[in-house]
């Protein structure tokens, strides 16, 4: 069977290879990696389209039924459902411009049905008109072919196809297929297994910063995801606000579809992010384990502190190679976490500080990567070596609170040169700010807060708008984002 999959990768490669050299090559679906496929015509790409009827959402059936299909879910029926004094919010969708928030709840099952009826319209008109969904959907019949839609089927946890399955049932009509689902959210693997086939620059950058090293001994964590110029992404930027029965709520920001997060926190207190990294050699992967954007997933409903989220990446049988940063609020904590196939790296913090990049430096993984690692990646690592640490030679040790980490994140200067890119770019490698940013966040685990900036580019130049994890499950006494816009 391993030696059938190899064959139908390497087929896989050949084709998408032919379609490359006819201009149809497939923009990374994993979403950290630049893609400049879709980059021209900056102007439309920026612009959002009109959805008619967008107030008039339809709400999905929650008259209740034996089968658990559209029914919402009941927090009683999960003897693991956890949200401890914080009500359960049924689900609805709120337009907060440029957001759309979307708040989840009940079976896998029951919040992709959810999924698919709240965001009907984003789904259909990316289907119709997104640059970079048609990239996913031109390799579709050619994963068809080769039987790789079984592939990602057996090779995904249950709930992501369970959730599949009730978006395709909410949206199917608009042509949100079981494959698309499935590939859309198994890109990490995908594109990893193509790699030299299917561009996958590195990028996106991290820090978690937290006692001494912070103004008030409290926990942050920065995260820029870098990808390049996503129409959809920049049309939809979602925070999906979710209500597991079966485990502790939390959120992710993504975009319409994305069941598999880049980022997120849950209501225990810990937020988590991914960076691609790309391997020393094929001998790093492996085609039987768990995609690493879904795993983030599993971490952020079942994880309550690093301890066990670090105890659920140690037990996992992991596929490819990928970083995770992590924050644990309650317990002042956080780590790095470098993974493949066959190696585990975890930089823990040093002085209350640790921060990433797309290259491995753990002693367990420095050789398992690439080498060199990408350009962009060291100045990245190196800008943030000058701006984190006590020692930094612009450093902000000390002083870390949540307008001071997005003061890093929308940094712009040449670590070498020390000049400033000027306000206004958008991606030309040379600076934390600099490379492509569709999202940046900053979150405060401790308190459940965190603020985003998406929608315009350049994404780190936009206001960053505060949200209340607590406030958003409706926490009694949860408090409010402070300040409203970083």
């Amino acid at each position: 069977m391993r030696i059938g999959w190899m064959v139908g990768l390497g087929r896989l490669a050949a084709l998408v290879a032919g379609a490359a050299a006819c201009g149809t090559a497939p923009a990374e679906p994993d979403g950290d990696g630049t893609t400049d496929a879709v980059a021209e015509d900056a102007a439309e790409a920026q612009d959002r389209p009109d959805v008619a009827g967008e107030d008039a959402v339809e709400e999905p059936d929650e008259s209740g039924g034996d089968d658990g299909r559209p029914d919402g879910g009941d927090a009683d029926d999960g003897a693991e459902a956890e949200g401890g004094d914080c009500g359960r919010v049924a689900a609805h969708r709120e337009d907060r411009p440029p957001f759309i928030v979307v708040w989840l709840e009940g079976s896998a099952y029951a919040m992709g049905y959810q999924h698919g009826t709240l965001l009907h319209e984003e789904l259909a008109r990316g289907i119709a008109d997104s640059r970079y969904v048609a990239q996913i959907l031109n390799i579709l019949p050619v994963a068809r072919l080769l039987g790789l839609d079984d592939y990602a089927r057996s090779q995904s946890y249950p709930d992501i196809l369970e959730e599949c399955e009730g978006m395709v049932d909410a949206a199917g009509d608009v042509g949100w297929t079981m494959d698309l689902c499935l590939l859309a959210n198994f890109g990490d693997v995908l594109v990893e297994f193509l790699s030299g086939v299917v561009p996958k620059p590195p990028a996106c950058s991290q820090l978690v910063v937290t006692g001494e090293a912070t103004a008030d001994g409290r926990t942050y964590h920065g995260r820029l995801l870098d990808w390049g110029e996503v129409d959809y992404l920049l049309w939809y930027p979602v925070v999906f606000v979710r209500q597991p029965m079966d485990g502790i709520p939390h959120v992710y920001i993504g975009f319409p579809g994305n069941l598999s997060p880049y980022s997120g926190m849950n209501a225990a207190g810990l937020s988590g992010a991914s960076n691609e990294s790309d391997p020393a050699n094929a001998s790093e992967h492996d085609l039987f384990g768990r995609s690493h954007v879904q795993m983030l997933g599993q971490i952020l409903k079942r994880a309550h502190s690093l301890a066990e989220a670090e105890a659920l990446i140690r037990g996992e049988d992991h596929m490819t190679v990928e970083q995770f940063g992590l924050a644990d609020g309650p317990h002042r904590d956080g780590a790095a976490f470098e993974m493949t196939a066959r190696r585990l790296g975890v930089r823990r913090l040093r002085e209350g500080a640790v921060w990433l990049t797309n290259h491995f430096v753990a002693p367990e993984t420095v050789d398992a990567d690439a080498d060199p690692a990408g350009a962009s990646s060291v100045l990245r690592f190196d800008r943030l070596a000058q701006l984190v640490p006590r020692d930094g030679a612009a450093t902000r040790f000390g002083t870390f609170d949540p307008r001071v980490v997005a003061e890093v994140l929308r940094d712009r200067v040449d670590p070498y040169t020390g000049v400033e890119t000027p306000v206004g770019t958008f991606d030309n490698d040379g600076s934390l700010a600099t490379n492509g940013a569709m999202y940046a966040i900053v979150f405060s685990p401790e308190d459940l807060l965190f603020w985003v900036a998406a929608g315009a580019l350049p994404v780190p130049e936009q206001p960053m708008v505060g949200f209340s994890l607590g406030e958003l499950l409706d926490c009694p006494g949860a408090p409010a984002a402070e300040p409203a816009v970083l």
